[in-house]
């Protein structure tokens, strides 16, 4: 049984080195090009090894003033909207009020509007109150929250036993007071899921910084995307030093990923068996 067991998972594990090779292949591309030379177009073998890229990546631009944008914007979206989802998640999931469902579920229809579509009138209406070129949009898109991150709360507020409410009401803690002290600390999977959400979508932003900021307030994923690497003002574009500062963006979603996803599975595991 032992043998025929392991034969019939050869095709599985097979099958899931297969398809793990075609996702690490971009990566693989893009660590072999970082380190190639300037003068060579990019390929599957590494042209030389010139660590040298990363120092220009990070010297020929101005790469940390896009970064201190980026870790701005990224701030104002993991304290607005992580909060302000979780209030409403909980207000949807624990207080009683007429037309709540109503009301939740033209929140969850907003989902099914493309961001994209809402652009348009937003910069218009940034632009009428003098908010372009300002981080005062990204402020209010947190204060707004998010459908998907209101669902999640709601769904892990909704399952939360009632009798921790109303202990927490007989000690004469408010409703806020209750979400503060008791909901919130439960919720550490979701917030961590949450924000990890957060954190992929604000580092890697491109459209509404292009949109509603000017090059100065650039993050590093705009100012990458039309900031070119040149040689003494030539139109020729370094490729090796533009991968080696694609990978500089890239390491702190795959660090914060990988960090994140554990503590998200023994967070939601722990839950679980606590039932």
């Amino acid at each position: 049984m032992n043998t025929q067991s392991q034969k019939g998972s050869v095709p599985l594990y097979a099958a899931l080195i297969l398809f793990s090779a075609v996702f690490l292949f971009p990566m693989y591309l893009a660590v072999v090009n970082a380190f190639s030379a300037w003068n060579t177009t990019p390929g599957l073998l590494p042209a030389g090894f010139h660590p040298e890229n990363f120092k220009y990546a990070v010297t020929m631009i101005d790469f940390w003033k896009f970064a201190r944008n980026s870790l701005i914007l990224l701030a104002i979206t993991l304290c607005t909207s992580t909060f302000t989802s979780g209030l409403v998640g909980y207000a949807f999931a624990r207080i009683v009020a007429p037309g709540r469902n109503a009301l939740f579920m033209i929140v969850l229809s907003t989902m099914m509007l493309p961001g994209i579509v809402t652009q348009i009138p937003q910069y218009i209406l940034f632009h009428n109150y003098g908010l372009l070129d300002t981080f005062w949009p990204w402020v209010f898109w947190g204060i707004g929250g998010n459908a998907f991150y209101i669902f999640l709360y709601r769904q892990f507020f909704a399952s939360v036993p009632k009798e921790l409410e109303e202990a927490a009401r007989i000690d004469g803690c408010s409703i806020l007071r209750t979400y503060w002290n008791i909901f919130l600390p439960m919720s550490l999977p979701v917030v961590a899921t949450v924000a990890i959400m957060n954190f992929q979508g604000s580092w890697g932003d491109f459209i509404g910084p292009f949109m509603f900021l000017k090059q100065d307030h650039y993050p590093l994923a705009t100012a990458l995307s039309t900031i070119s690497y040149t040689q003494n003002g030539s139109k020729l574009v370094l490729q090796s030093v533009t991968t080696a500062a694609a990978l500089l963006i890239l390491l702190p979603v795959l660090v914060i990923y990988f960090l994140g996803q554990r503590f998200i599975v023994e967070g939601i595991v722990t839950t679980g068996v606590k039932g």
